[in-house]
Formats: C-alpha cells, sequence, structure tokens
C-alpha cells in the first residue's frame, strides 16, 4: 500500500513538473501584425474634420484599432475649411514631417476621407509626394463632385438674394469666404473640368476606392426639413450650429439624409448625403457600403466609424480588412 501511495504521489509530481516545463517551452502569444503594412499608413480627414479626439474627429477608433493590429500609423492635420491646394499644402508639410522619422525615401500608403481623398491626390500629382507613395485609397472621396454642392452652387448662381437661405444647409463653420472656396473647389464642374484633367493618377501608385451609401430615401422628411430651414431664416433665425464638435456631428448627422434625398430625386443617384457613388469611384472601386439589409444605409460618417446615435456598422472592422487586404497586394 506504501509503495502505492508513493507511486502516485511520484507521478503526480512528475505531472506538475512536465507541465511546467510545457508552459515554460511554450511561445509567448504573439502579438497582432494582421495590418501591420509593408509601408506605413497616413489617414488624411476631410471637410470640416480634425484628428483630435474631441468630435468630429474624422478616425475615431480606427487610427487604435489598426494600431492594436500591426499597423504602423500616422494622421495629419490640415485646415477644416479651405481651397483643396491650402489643403495640399498643409498635407504635404505633415507628410514630410512624417517621413522625416523614417530612412530616407520611405514610401506610404495614404487614406484619405471625403476632401482628404482629393487634397492627397493633388499633394501627389501636383506637390512632387508621388515617390513616396505606394498606394493611395479613398473613402467616400469626392473624386468627381458633389452633385448636392454643385445644385447648390448653380441656385446661388440663378439667384443672388437665396445664398443667405441656404448658409445653413451644411452645418459648416468658419470663414465664409473659406467656405465658398471649399464649395466651389468639390463642384462637379471644378472637379470634372478642372482638377481632374490636371491631377493625372502617377505611375507606380495603385489607387483604390469605397464608398457609403444610404438605400432609403425619405422624400416627406426632406421636403418638410427644407420648408422649415426656409422659414426659420426667413424669420431670421440662426441658420448655422454652433462650433461644439458634438453639436457640429449631431448637426451634420441629421441633414445627411436630406442632402441625400434631395441629390437622388435630382439625379444623382445613391450617395451618402454628401458624396454620390459614380463621384466616389477612382482606381479599383471596391464597392458600395450600406450597412445591414435592416437599415436605411450608411452615412458620410458613418465611413469613418463616427456613431451619433449608436453603432449602425462597424466601421472598424471594415477598415482592418481593407488594410489587410492591401497587406495582401504586398503595400
Amino acid at each position: 500500500m506504501k509503495e502505492m501511495d508513493k507511486f502516485i504521489r511520484l507521478s503526480i509530481y512528475a505531472a506538475f513538473v512536465f507541465m511546467v516545463a510545457m508552459f515554460l517551452a511554450a511561445p509567448v502569444s504573439a502579438a497582432d501584425t494582421s495590418c501591420k503594412t509593408k509601408y506605413p499608413i497616413i489617414l488624411a480627414h476631410g471637410m470640416g474634420f480634425t484628428p483630435s479626439a474631441a468630435y468630429p474627429n474624422s478616425f475615431p477608433g480606427i487610427y487604435e484599432a489598426l494600431k492594436a493590429c500591426g499597423a504602423d500609423v500616422h494622421y495629419t492635420t490640415v485646415p477644416a475649411i479651405a481651397s483643396t491646394r491650402d489643403k495640399s499644402t498643409a498635407f504635404k508639410a505633415g507628410f514630410l514631417a512624417i517621413q522625416s522619422q523614417y530612412p530616407a525615401g520611405t514610401k506610404f500608403n495614404i487614406f484619405g476621407h471625403s476632401h482628404g481623398a482629393v487634397y492627397t491626390r493633388d499633394a501627389i500629382s501636383n506637390l512632387g509626394l508621388a515617390p513616396y507613395v505606394a498606394s493611395w485609397t479613398s473613402v467616400d472621396g469626392v473624386n468627381h463632385g458633389s452633385y448636392i454642392d454643385q445644385i447648390e452652387l448653380d441656385i446661388v448662381a440663378l439667384f443672388p438674394s437665396i445664398k443667405s437661405l441656404l448658409a445653413g444647409a451644411l452645418p459648416f463653420t468658419g470663414d465664409p469666404a473659406q467656405l465658398d472656396a471649399n464649395d466651389l473647389d468639390l463642384s462637379v464642374n471644378y472637379m470634372t473640368k478642372t482638377f481632374n484633367p490636371n491631377t493625372p493618377n502617377m505611375p507606380g501608385i495603385y489607387y483604390q476606392s469605397w464608398t457609403c451609401a444610404y438605400r432609403y430615401y425619405d422624400v416627406l422628411k426632406a421636403y418638410w426639413d427644407g420648408i422649415n430651414m426656409i422659414v426659420n431664416a426667413l424669420k431670421g433665425e440662426p441658420t448655422t450650429i454652433n462650433t461644439d464638435p458634438a453639436a457640429l456631428a449631431k448637426a451634420l448627422y441629421d441633414v445627411l439624409p436630406d442632402l441625400a434625398t434631395e441629390a437622388y430625386l435630382l439625379g444623382g443617384g445613391l450617395g451618402d448625403g454628401l458624396v454620390q457613388v459614380n463621384s466616389a469611384k477612382w482606381g479599383n472601386f471596391l464597392g458600395t457600403q450600406m450597412g445591414p439589409w435592416y437599415s436605411k444605409g450608411l452615412n458620410h460618417i458613418d465611413a469613418v466609424n463616427i456613431q451619433v446615435y449608436g453603432q449602425v456598422w462597424d466601421a472598424v472592422s471594415y477598415w482592418k480588412q481593407t488594410v489587410k487586404d492591401l497587406k495582401a497586394k504586398g503595400y
């Protein structure tokens, strides 16, 4: 009996030693490198946005998620409201500041949201950044101009006195002259007749794009909200939102369904409220995201994970997959 007890104790001890040895010999869990692309990533924000911690933050949760899965990612800051060239000049400065942290000649993958897709393309093609760019990804980019922006400009051209009534159509704040320059540069006429012909794709750079869009358009709501805006403007009530970031994000989120509906009814096709699908396409088009089948679809700021009323769509996962796919392509 004693021999049996001794055998049992030795067996338990041996098993314990074996388990400890296996634990110590096991490799430490490898860090997630699924988003570690060959080239570092630079994020470029859109009109009226900033990559700060406060809303409207152009990449809330996206920047952090990409870093967590191994991406070497940075972001730049340009004026929220300004002409394309002013923004592209500021972007170039930010790009070169980031590049200075790397060996000479290092290339980067650029992701531009909204106007960010336009001013980065300008910096690549016209300001000398092409040799240092491996790929360019447009997210809801205004690549062929904003249909709703062109409509507003055309109306004002025909009826100049109505400009004050349309001042609050988009809740962006800032210098009115800069806002006018920003709007003009994103118009369909300017983008298709001036900007694009003078901003060709550069050899050796991979260009791709994707966008979001609504699938449901509420005509009655858009009509009613438009009447209320005109009535309030005629009554002299303020039509512009204050500069509180959260209020600005909410105001933009609320107006996008109406803008998307107006553009759709006037022949612009599917869109996210500010950019139509046909405008967003550039290079290799990855597709249009509309969120879950039961939703009304996705808007311009759903694309960058700004969740005003809670999560509608897992933007972070889509961004991560896009980066993983870019990695698989060798970028």
